[in-house]
């Protein structure tokens, strides 16, 4: 048996077949799927790298790691006991993953499991992670069910830029006071490292982000982002500040949001809430957004860090 090794680029697409097969299932992931994380990675800013353990040729433990801008990491991980992944190995492989991220000095790792992985579950725990929530995953077309665009006077829309950076800042720490959208992440990263992530997801940076402003205040943001091939717009972020929360600023974000995306000739849109989120669910379900999956988040943190458990 061979020892840990790290994945060399030219093994990419074949460690991304393990990492993203769905648990239970006879095959791995199909080369589609596979093709179009690839085309995700050479598109957004973000980092990775893996490790694996390999008996000859056969590979009986891998992680996959997404390094995120901001001090961040996600790991992808195969189901123990799937397709010869072996769970002592897969067990030894995530030990060393984490201890190779620690050293970087990150605030956090989060994975997502699928609800019916119990084992991969199981592994997640034993290697150190805590359970945070439920997400669920929502999508729904952008020409329907229609939606009306805000008024003209219902809000000045300030872009994000150089110049607004501040005021996008105080706006996304005024937005998690007493959020309900994955409240244990709040404070574990300084907002300019929250900004950093958030510009890495999809392809679009932070060119479709808006602030909402209403009787001179800053009452809300909508971060908007493109995936890879351009048909789907995600909602990377919708807060309302607290002063402005009740009155209608949600409505207004979410319309803002279809808006954009129409004008970007988009079909679909897509937003991840955690489960715990009522008020946010039964507002995107009121403009027809419909469950289409659901992951359990969990996160880990070093003990020498900053918000470590």
């Amino acid at each position: 048996m061979q020892g840990i090794e790290q994945v060399q680029p030219a093994e990419l697409r074949k460690v991304l077949a393990y990492a993203l097969a769905a648990p239970g299932q006879p095959s791995l992931a199909t080369p589609a799927q596979v093709e179009a994380y690839v085309q995700y990675l050479a598109a957004c800013p973000v980092e990775w790298e893996a490790l694996q353990l390999r008996r000859t040729d056969r590979v009986t433990g891998l992680v996959f790691v997404l390094v995120l801008p901001g001090s961040a990491a996600m790991l992808m991980l195969p189901t123990p006991g799937d397709h010869g992944i072996d769970p002592a190995d897969q067990a030894r492989v995530q030990a060393a993953a984490l201890d190779r991220l620690g050293r970087r000095r990150l605030r956090y790792a989060q994975t997502l499991v699928e609800p019916e992985a119990a084992t991969k579950r199981a592994a997640v725990l034993e290697a150190g992670f805590r359970r945070l929530t439920t997400l669920l995953y929502l999508e729904r077309g952008v020409a329907y069910p229609p939606a009306d665009p805000p008024g003209p006077h219902e809000a000045e829309w300030v872009p994000f830029d150089q110049d607004t950076y501040d005021d996008f800042a105080a706006t996304l720490l005024a937005t998690y006071e007493d959020s309900l959208d994955c409240p244990e992440l709040t404070g574990l990263r300084p907002v300019d490292d929250v900004i950093a992530a958030h510009q890495a997801t999809g392809v679009a940076g932070s060119k479709l982000w808006e602030l909402a402003r209403r009787e001179g205040q800053n009452a809300g943001c909508i971060l908007l982002s493109t995936l890879v091939r351009g048909s789907t717009v995600e909602i990377v972020y919708m807060g309302v500040v607290p002063a402005f929360r009740r009155r209608g600023v949600g409505t207004l974000l979410l319309q803002r949001a279809l808006q954009r995306a129409r004008q970007l000739a988009a079909a679909r849109m897509l937003v991840v809430v955690d489960q715990r989120n009522t008020p946010a669910k039964r507002l995107y379900e009121r403009f027809g957004f419909a469950s289409v999956a659901a992951r359990d988040a969990y996160l880990y943190s070093w003990p020498d860090r900053d918000g470590a458990r």
